[in-house]
């Protein structure tokens, strides 16, 4: 067999081969389309109490809130077979029948169980009541409290026995213009009166025990305990004004009004304002030396010298360079060149001493204080030590 002839058969077999493979009336057919699922999720619906256990006392009622995720309106709280005896389950709080919201009644001491249901989803409580536990005594921690006007303090009680199952409180002054904070807690906020005043603090249990105890709220005038004027001496003309202010201290002190007094000489005192923290002087119609005394309620003062210079003297009478005077420890030492009428007045211009003193010089004993000393026509303000 030649070779030409082995090939034709060769590739007639394999012809035959692909043939009976792939038959020629085979149509592709395309596979029949799957059915598109659902891709929206349903959430199942859940229920949940608060609380997984609830605590109260026989007597007691308290809310109970179930939250339901998808929302829900319908809650179906479900009253088991002992709830009856031990906790009732009271009307809902609005008026809804199936509020998500209960009450819960404390009936007798025990242990049940609150069910709640939305559709086919529940949740459980355990309910657990106990005796009710009454206060036997109350003991404020401070039998006086002491507070000066404008202040407040923080006042506790104690609640015995520490078990005790109501603690809620009443708080009330009797008496007095103190005042005390409302509030229910054990521990609240007294205000002091604004003058001076005496006030009983009170406080009572709301468990019915009509157990209390009571403390004393004293109310304190806050003292001045800085007061001085701006000037010792002013010095102007006939004709002229000049301002003289007063410091007082504390700033909170509970009465800062200032009594202004002219103790001697013509000058004019003039207050500028309701409390008295500043007065206008005018001067003297004529060449005088006056004593402005000013003073608080608690008994502090300070005084100014006020001299008018007439300007068409011939010769001031303000200073006289034949006397001088200077203080010292337990008094002032005089000198004068000449015999001088000596007088020595407290700040309030009460007269102490008058003397005339003989020229020279001269020791005048006085106690620690403030004085205003007067040297014929010349007067000095000092402080002895």
């Amino acid at each position: 067999m030649s070779v030409k002839r082995t090939t034709f058969y060769f590739c007639a077999v394999l012809l035959f081969a692909i043939t009976a493979a792939f038959p020629r009336h085979a149509v592709a057919q395309a596979a029949p389309a799957t059915p598109a699922k659902d891709t929206v999720k349903k959430v199942k619906q859940t229920v949940k109490i608060e609380k997984d256990t609830l605590r109260l006392y026989v007597g007691q009622l308290v809310r109970l809130t179930a939250k339901a995720v998808p929302d829900a309106k319908v809650f179906h709280w479900d009253a088991r077979t002992s709830i009856p005896v031990i906790a009732a389950i009271g009307p809902p709080v609005s008026s809804n029948a199936y509020d998500s919201v209960t009450l819960v009644l404390g009936r007798k001491p025990g242990l049940t169980v609150i069910e709640v249901r939305v559709n086919d989803a529940y949740d459980r409580c355990i309910v657990v009541v106990t005796p009710k536990v009454y206060v036997n005594k109350l003991q404020i921690t401070r039998d006086t409290i002491q507070l000066y006007t404008g202040d407040s303090a923080v006042v506790t009680s104690r609640i015995f026995p520490a078990n005790t199952s109501d603690k809620t409180l009443a708080w009330t002054t009797v008496g007095g213009h103190a005042r005390v904070q409302a509030t229910k807690d054990s521990v609240t906020r007294v205000f002091a009166a604004a003058q001076a005043d005496t006030s009983l603090l009170v406080v009572s249990a709301l468990d019915e025990s009509n157990v209390r105890d009571t403390a004393v709220i004293i109310t304190r005038h806050r003292p001045v305990t800085n007061f001085t004027l701006d000037h010792d001496t002013i010095r102007f003309d006939i004709g002229r004004t000049d301002t003289l202010r007063a410091t007082v201290l504390p700033l909170n002190a509970t009465d800062r009004n200032v009594k202004w007094t002219l103790a001697s000489g013509a000058a004019k005192v003039v207050p500028m304002d309701s409390v008295g923290l500043a007065v206008e002087l005018l001067a003297a119609t004529a060449a005088d030396t006056a004593l402005v005394v000013a003073e608080v309620a608690d008994g502090l003062m300070d005084s100014c010298v006020v001299i008018t210079i007439d300007p068409n003297a011939t010769a001031s009478t303000e200073i006289d360079p034949t006397v001088a005077i200077r203080p010292t420890d337990g008094g002032v030492m005089v000198h004068a060149d000449r015999s001088v009428p000596l007088a020595v007045y407290t700040v309030t211009g009460a007269l102490i001493r008058r003397e005339r003193l003989a020229p020279g010089d001269r020791f005048v004993p006085l106690r620690r204080g403030i004085y205003i000393v007067s040297l014929d026509r010349t007067r000095w303000k000092i402080f002895v030590r």
